[in-house]
């Protein structure tokens, strides 16, 4: 049900943008008893804080990004040993061999220091879009008396919405890699003037925007785009439902994400924002839910 801001996955199942009285009555448990059974994408990610990790610990990052998914036991899916030469280039060895990929990844070998390992399933972010949502929630933790309906909450989200003018370019300094049809991780060039990257797997975004040319929410696949900035992303969701040019091409659709961030910047996932330090993080494709 529709009982947040954004409500993105209630709309891309149809089941509103707000919530209304209605939903209290019988007619709402009339349309649960009467709804489709669709499927929905659920998406790992994972992100390892490379600025406190030991050298050692390190060493262990690409068989940890190839290991079989741990929410899956049913799951087989192993990286090539070029796979593991890529992200182990990534982390700063350009000459990775075969006896790295080849090191027994093992419970005491985990990192030492805290790291995310979690689901989600509309979307990741990482750039200026998640500078402004993360002052969106100091604002509300600091003055909770401001956020009291969804059309005061859009105000202050767009009173915060300025600073994300001011956001970095994230070409040097962020490294982003997509599995190809033969299951390889390749590079994807970043544009210069880039200063945002969003991962999507529903076609809702940051309250019912639809931003990319293609994308679905069941086909074991998520959408990479590239913004360049606010006022561009502004124009995209204002015109793009009924000027489809206006929308962002997807750079790629793929079943795994691999980003390494150079520098502190700004993530978020399905709404929850923070700030990232140096890490690597991949998004990888789970399961598959049934949603109504």
């Amino acid at each position: 049900m529709p009982l947040g801001t954004g409500n993105d996955l209630s709309r891309q199942y149809n089941w509103g943008k707000r919530f209304q009285k209605h939903m209290t009555q019988k007619s709402m448990v009339s349309a649960v008893v009467n709804a489709d059974l669709v499927g929905l994408d659920r998406w790992r990610l994972l992100i390892l804080p490379t600025s406190t990790l030991r050298e050692d610990e390190k060493e262990f990052i690409p068989q940890i990004f190839s290991e079989k998914d741990s929410y899956d036991p049913n799951s087989e899916r192993r990286s090539s040993l070029a796979t593991l030469s890529k992200v182990a280039a990534m982390l700063g060895d350009e000459d990775a061999d075969s006896k790295k990929g080849n090191k027994l990844v093992t419970q005491s070998s985990r990192p030492s220091t805290e790291y995310f390992d979690g689901l989600f399933c509309n979307y990741f972010s990482l750039g200026f879009d998640a500078t402004v949502l993360l002052e969106f929630h100091k604002e509300r933790t600091k003055h909770p008396e401001k956020f009291t309906s969804p059309l005061k909450n859009k105000l202050v989200y767009v009173e915060k919405s300025p600073i994300g003018v001011r956001a970095p370019k994230l070409r040097k300094r962020v490294q982003i890699f997509v599995n190809n049809k033969d299951g390889e991780l390749v590079r994807l060039k970043i544009p210069r003037d880039t200063r945002d990257i969003i991962l999507l797997n529903i076609q809702s975004y940051a309250g019912g925007n639809h931003l990319a040319t293609k994308g679905s929410s069941d086909d074991g696949l998520i959408e990479v785009i590239f913004v360049s900035n606010l006022i561009r992303m502004v124009a995209s969701a204002v015109v793009g439902p009924v000027v489809p040019y206006a929308l962002f091409n997807v750079r790629a659709q793929t079943n795994r994400v691999v980003i390494k961030t150079k520098c502190p910047l700004h993530c978020q996932v399905d709404g929850e924002p923070w700030l990232q330090g140096e890490a690597m993080i991949q998004v990888s494709f789970h399961t598959r839910n049934a949603i109504l």
